[in-house]
């Protein structure tokens, strides 16, 4: 395996960890507020919800999640891309 896979290999662990972490955040706040964090975002997102700092942080470790994912992605393909170059 090369040098660039294996360090594209170890900033995949490093944000699956993350995409676990922010799962574990929204798990709570969805347990606490009674409600999936997809409907959360709709209410807040359409200002019927409160101005609750637990709320901007749900929003927030939202907003993180999906970036993450994106960088899973990212990363992902180029691994893919490379081990086809093989």
């Amino acid at each position: 395996m090369s040098v660039i896979v294996e360090a594209l290999e170890r900033e995949l662990k490093l944000y699956r960890a993350k995409l676990r972490n922010y799962q574990v955040k929204l798990s709570e706040y969805e347990r606490k507020y009674k409600m999936s964090s997809s409907e959360f975002l709709k209410l807040f997102e359409e200002g019927k919800l409160g101005d609750e700092e637990d709320y901007f942080l749900w929003w927030s470790y939202l907003k993180a999640l999906e970036k993450v994912k994106e960088k899973i992605r990212e990363i992902e393909n180029e691994v893919q891309k490379l081990q086809r170059i093989r």
